[in-house]
């Protein structure tokens, strides 16, 4: 393994029921009713993409621009909760650290937004260097977000290595479904409001990609 790609938010820190919590905050800010409990958040994670699950919760019956505008308060309010810091997931500073001491290189391979890689990277900087990932991407590096697997064929072209030369870390099977479309080794480091088919144990999942291969 030349590369490790960690390949979601999800993957460094747990961050769903804070996206859940801004979620409803933002509904209260624009005078709506919705609400989103723990189990039906569960369930639209299955699908990537706030403004899609925004949308399809909707059915059509609010206009995109305010869908925009409630997603857009729902980041801010995002944001304000890692003001207060979140630790890293265990086994995650385990894990780079052994890429560091073995010269692995390490690359954030998100389609997520700017704003939501800085307010992660402030929130995690007691415990994680985002300096030490050599590439890190969001949304605005593809044309299509996961779980298209352009991500990750732009990952390979920057880092100019092949598919076997990398492992990938996902948090959700849609999202580890982009990694393996480009041929790329990846594992399912579930989070803990991922729906998944199989029963897993996450750490051990994340224990194998470090051991050396």
């Amino acid at each position: 393994m030349k590369v490790l790609m960690i390949g979601s938010i999800g993957v460094l820190a747990e961050t769903s029921e804070l996206q859940r919590q801004a979620y409803n905050q933002a509904f209260l800010q624009h005078g709506l009713d919705w609400y989103w409990n723990v189990a039906n958040y569960c369930e639209m994670l299955k699908s990537p993409g706030g403004l899609s699950r925004l949308s399809n919760f909707s059915n059509g019956k609010v206009s995109s621009d305010l869908i925009n505008s409630i997603h857009e308060k729902k980041e801010f309010f995002y944001g304000k909760y890692l003001e207060n810091g979140i630790a890293p997931r265990d086994g995650v500073l385990a894990c780079l650290e052994y890429c560091r001491l073995e010269g692995i290189r390490l690359g954030f391979i998100t389609t997520t937004s700017h704003r939501n890689v800085d307010n992660l990277s402030k929130a995690l900087a007691g415990h994680i260097d985002f300096n030490h990932f050599e590439i890190k991407t969001t949304k605005e590096d593809v044309t299509k977000a996961k779980p298209d697997s352009e991500i990750y064929s732009v990952a390979l072209n920057k880092f100019g290595i092949e598919p076997h030369d990398a492992i990938a870390i996902e948090d959700t099977e849609v999202n580890q479904e982009a990694a393996l479309q480009e041929q790329i080794l990846c594992y399912l480091f579930a989070g803990e409001y991922a729906v998944t088919q199989h029963n897993l144990n996450a750490i051990n999942s994340l224990n194998v990609a470090v051991k050396p291969l």
